[in-house]
Parts: structure tokens; C-alpha cells; sequence
């Protein structure tokens, strides 16, 4: 199975989450929020598109495998996914705007910081432990 396209998107998403990162813990966040907000918005559009070629490419794939591992492996990483994907839809329906992250920019930085985190560990996970399974 080719993941290159899955790997893209990988570091697409990672990118524009560093810079996230990056901005939400300097003295000038005020200034970036924009390009913040932004990359909120983006990020939320290529996980849509990332768990769409999953499930339609990805899990189908695991699951017809002849590979009892490859069939554990799709079913524990479809069902974690889900959970991972409605943490961050949650986050983002809180933080969507500039006006939302103003009214409370200490609470969305540690939202940020455990939203990344957790998409960060995923990302990290699929990489080391799922793709060399799959060539």
C-alpha cells in the first residue's frame, strides 16, 4: 500500500501545529493570532481529508488483510482516531475565532499544548509503529 500521500499529510498538519506551538508561547501571541487561527482552521480541513483517505483506503485495507496483526492494528488505531478526531473538533469549535482565543489565552494555551500533544503522539505512533508494517 502506498502511504506517501498519508505522510504529506502528516507533515502538513505537524508544520502549521509547530508553528501554533511556536507563537502561543512568545510575547508577541497577540500579533500572530490570526495566522494562529488560521492554521487552526487549516489543520481542521486536512484532518477531515487525512481520516477520509484512512477510512476509505487505510482501514479497508487492514481489516481484508490476510495478517491477523495488520487486522488488530486497523481496528485499534480506527477506534483511537475517533476519539483523537472528536478531541480535536472539540477544540477547534472552542478556539475557531480571534475573538475566542482572546477571552481566555491561558486556557488555550494549555489546550493547545495537550491538543498537540495528543495529535503529535498519534502521528509519531502511525509512523513507528503502523507504516513499516505496511512498506
Amino acid at each position: 500500500m502506498d502511504i506517501s500521500n498519508l505522510k504529506r499529510q502528516h507533515n502538513e498538519v505537524m508544520n502549521l501545529a509547530n508553528y501554533i506551538l511556536n507563537n502561543i508561547t512568545s510575547s508577541t501571541v497577540e500579533q500572530n493570532l490570526d495566522q494562529i487561527v488560521k492554521n487552526i482552521n487549516t489543520i481542521t480541513g486536512k484532518l477531515k481529508i487525512h481520516l477520509l483517505n484512512e477510512d476509505k483506503y487505510l482501514y479497508p485495507f487492514l481489516s481484508s488483510s490476510p495478517d491477523t496483526t495488520l487486522n488488530a492494528f486497523g481496528v485499534k488505531y480506527s477506534e483511537e482516531m475517533k476519539e483523537v478526531s472528536k478531541a480535536y473538533e472539540d477544540y477547534k469549535s472552542k478556539y475557531n475565532t480571534v475573538n475566542k482565543v482572546k477571552q481566555n489565552i491561558v486556557e488555550f494555551n494549555k489546550d493547545t499544548e495537550k491538543i498537540f500533544e495528543a495529535l503529535s503522539s498519534r502521528i509519531d505512533r502511525e509512523e513507528k509503529e503502523l507504516y513499516p508494517l505496511l512498506g
